[in-house]
């Protein structure tokens, strides 16, 4: 918030004028890349149990998380682009903010930024594990994974915890971050579409309306697509890495059902 309120007025008038020199559907194949930083919106919902009246706290902790964000992200890239020029930008990709608050907050906001993206990585990823805990307790309970992660320890479902936290410090300190954008938001968008194909099939049991998850799937799928012809012009090595990814998720669950006989609870009939 000190970035944007101090920034805004440091911003020149003569700079507000909008300029395009790219290919807009490279802006919008970037947009698919920074999906990812939209996705833990889903995150909420793990909250469900651990939540008094859900019905009315979630629908109002999505919407108002959402526009907030929203809000936040745009002003954050306003002032960051009226602040510096394209080329620093680029040349501090890994740490744009911090360079962009330099010009009006010195090094004091360099820092500032520093610390605030360290503690926004950490919140990001004990969100992020929170609920993947829950999730891999939760469909370990439907038969889809091994049935020791239906165990609890301490009275909270910690196996699934531990078992992605290894793995994601093995992905982090194997792939860049471009390529780990690629992957997650691609990940995420097939996700999501199967969720919304789901709940297309299942809408008079969900109490929903059909098209609103017939969109859903369309712009999915539209969106990965999108995102899969940047990333084949411009790093054709990520495609292979997303490839070797889904192949290597579908050969371990082959494997686990060959071997473990176990299979898919029908909890709803």
């Amino acid at each position: 918030m000190i970035f944007i309120g101090v920034g805004i007025w440091s911003v020149k008038s003569q700079q507000f004028q909008p300029t395009i020199s790219s290919n807009p559907l490279q802006l919008v194949a970037g947009g698919m890349i920074i999906f990812l930083a939209y996705e833990g919106f889903e995150l909420i919902a793990n909250t469900a149990k651990d939540v008094k009246n859900p019905e009315k706290t979630l629908p109002r902790a999505y919407y108002s998380a959402v526009v907030f964000v929203i809000v936040l992200y745009v002003l954050i890239a306003f002032v960051t682009v009226q602040t510096v020029s394209i080329d620093s930008i680029i040349q501090a990709k890994d740490y744009a903010l911090a360079v962009a608050a330099k010009p009006f907050l010195g090094n004091f906001g360099f820092n500032l930024i520093a610390v605030a993206a360290l503690l926004s990585t950490a919140s990001a990823i004990n969100a992020t594990l929170y609920g993947a805990s829950r999730v891999s307790f939760t469909i370990a309970k439907d038969g889809e994974l091994p049935e020791i992660l239906e165990e609890k320890i301490w009275n909270r479902p910690i196996e699934g915890l531990l078992i992605t936290s290894v793995l994601t410090l093995i992905v982090a300190n194997t792939f860049n971050l471009a390529s780990i954008s690629i992957m997650g938001s691609a990940g995420f968008l097939l996700i999501f579409g199967a969720v919304n194909a789901s709940n297309a099939c299942l809408y008079q049991k969900t109490a929903s309306y059909r098209w609103i998850s017939i969109t859903g799937i369309i712009v999915c799928s539209i969106a990965l697509f999108t995102l899969l012809w940047y990333t084949l012009n411009n790093s054709p090595k990520d495609i292979f890495i997303l490839a070797f990814m889904l192949c290597s998720a579908f050969a371990i669950e082959a494997i686990y059902r060959k071997f473990t006989g176990r299979s898919i609870k029908k909890i709803h009939e």
